[in-house]
């Protein structure tokens, strides 16, 4: 807007001179809502759609002081940036939010000569509520309504900031994922709001809890003592372990797993606190049932040591970093011939020494490097089995051990048809073992991944049969053709009258599913005869050997004569 000096108000359209408030009634058109005050700040002018807006009557208006009519808008700013308007003659834009009407209004202010400030102003309320609601799903958590993620960072960074001490606990509930799987997601969501609202029946006022992710939660509290973390989580796996009932057939209950950390004593910043926590819960993941820790320094060793082997997961160089593989005997427990090779991988670090696979794989499964490593591992053993083929005409199966998160990729397939194509492997040389298999039940695409590969000839067999046993009703559709028994039987054998009755129990089960049969663990004299008295003739373990390197395998088992 042009300023204008007090005689300048405009002119008509022959060059005539306007009133000043056929001037002001003009501009008020063109701008809606609209008032102007004078240098006392009382009313001028104010039309129709501001008196509105306002709640008042615009003859009622004029001449009288704009703060002692509407005290209200003062708190808000508007005589200060009138003020500063006037001294500057800088025209402001603000947003208020005006008490009386229960409306957010944006506000445009410019001096217009002699202190006068004309105001044009407009009702925004919807686009602050489309602002809030915006603003709520970023901070917040659609299906429970509590903080996310971000609100609980931006939490623990407010804290370091004053240097408030502070506890950070994360919940995680074990066996969710069971819940999805077989009940649906709906079932899922109910349960998780259900677990929510009885989380903040636990809380003290000063309290604060997030949901982080599906089944994770996360708390800030100000309680550090142990004694008081400790009865506040016993009073949590309480919440968790008294079922939920999802529907008229359906309850559900499960154990948690917690992880805590302090401030400051755990770490400086937020990264450092969460990072902590997630480290002490999963090591509380380990033990059985509900469980906590709270971060101690030993963790620490333990962090550093698992950052070294990401980091040279993420190398990609495995040769270099020293992962190998060897190879584990499988025999005919009878004529001691040679029936299957079991691959198995392993890792002599450069700075950690020998890692074991129960280490690493899961953190190659965690890094999402799991791929490359199980591609790198099956290049090795199957340029091992061309080479047999080039030399003594073939080999008995290869098998290689294959995680579920593997097994539940779409590439899976196509990559395992790709690389025996590449080494000229027939597929029925090589076996997919599982171990993780009651974990992959209810997953189509496994299903799918493995009844292809069945299809080509390629073998499927669940490792470690017997422990944490989901169910036999699963192995009618479930695409087996080899069961290996767990050492944990094996080793029973002589010693645990039920172990053997299992070890009996099984081998007709095998025989039932026309599946074939493997004793892994297999150590002594007594063990072998055991077995084979029961029918089971397949044998893996130290009685006849330990895995062992290629070169030193081959030079052992390959030069023999075999029947492939």
């Amino acid at each position: 807007m042009k300023r204008r000096g007090n005689d300048e108000a405009g002119q008509g359209p022959a060059g005539t001179p306007l009133d000043e408030k056929d001037a002001f009634r003009i501009m008020s058109e063109l701008a809606g809502a609209f008032y102007v005050l004078d240098g006392k700040s009382n009313f001028v002018y104010i039309n129709e759609t501001a008196s509105r807006i306002l709640g008042r009557e615009g003859d009622n208006l004029v001449g009288k002081n704009a703060w002692t009519e509407f005290p209200d808008a003062v708190p808000e700013g508007l005589e200060a940036m009138y003020d500063r308007i006037r001294k500057t003659g800088i025209a402001e834009t603000t947003e208020i939010y005006f008490r009386p009407a229960g409306l957010w209004l944006q506000v445009d202010a410019q001096e217009i000569g002699g202190g006068r400030i004309a105001v044009l102003f407009r009702d925004i309320s919807r686009f602050k509520e489309a602002e809030n609601r915006l603003e709520v799903l970023a901070f917040r958590d659609d299906l429970t309504g509590l903080p996310n993620r971000r609100s609980a960072i931006e939490m623990i960074e407010e804290n370091i900031q004053v240097g408030n001490p502070f506890s950070v606990v994360l919940f995680d509930i074990d066996s969710f994922r069971q819940l999805n799987d077989l009940h649906g997601h709906e079932a899922g969501d109910y349960y998780i709001r259900e677990i929510a609202d009885r989380l903040l029946t636990t809380m003290q006022e000063e309290d604060v809890i997030t949901r982080i992710g599906g089944d994770e939660f996360l708390f800030l509290t100000k309680r550090k003592d142990p004694d008081s973390l400790h009865q506040w989580v016993r009073e949590m796996f309480r919440q968790t372990e008294t079922s939920v009932r999802i529907s008229a057939n359906v309850s559900f209950s499960a154990s948690a797993s917690i992880g805590i950390s302090r401030y400051p004593e755990d770490g400086k910043t937020s990264a450092e606190i969460l990072s902590m926590a997630d480290t002490a819960m999963h090591e509380s993941k380990m033990k059985r049932g509900s469980c906590y820790l709270l971060f101690h320094d030993e963790m620490k060793t333990r962090i550093e040591r698992k950052r070294v082997i990401e980091d040279d997961l993420f190398s990609g160089d495995f040769v270099k970093k020293g992962f190998h593989c060897v190879l584990q005997p499988q025999l005919d427990g009878k004529s001691g011939r040679l029936i299957g090779i079991e691959t198995l991988s392993r890792w002599h670090h450069p700075e950690l020494g020998a890692l074991s696979p129960y280490e690493f794989i899961p953190i190659a499964e965690e890094s999402g490097k799991i791929r490359e490593m199980t591609i790198h591992l099956l290049n090795l053993v199957f340029s091992e089995g061309r080479r047999w083929t080039e030399k003594y005409g073939g080999f008995p199966r290869l098998a290689v051990n294959v995680t579920s998160h593997l097994l539940d990729d779409k590439t899976f397939y196509g990559t395992v048809m790709r690389m025996l194509r590449k080494w000229k492997i027939p597929p029925d040389r090589f076996e997919i073992e599982i171990t993780e298999w009651k974990e992959i039940l209810n997953s189509d695409l496994v299903l799918s991944n493995l009844r292809k590969c069945r299809s080509q000839g390629i073998s499927v067999a669940i490792d470690d049969f017997g422990t944490g046993f989901a169910g036999l009703s699963y192995l009618t559709n479930f695409p087996v053709d080899k069961i290996k028994i767990d050492r944990f039987f094996v080793a029973g054998i002589g010693m645990i009258s039920k172990s053997e009755a299992i070890l009996k129990s099984i081998v007709s089960l095998a025989e039932g599913l026309d599946c074939e049969l493997i004793a892994e663990g297999v150590e002594t004299e007594e063990q072998l005869r055991f077995l084979l008295e029961i029918g089971c003739r397949g044998i893996q373990g130290y009685y006849y050997d330990a895995p062992l390197p290629p070169q030193q395998f081959e030079e052992k088992y390959m030069k023999a004569s075999l029947s492939c």
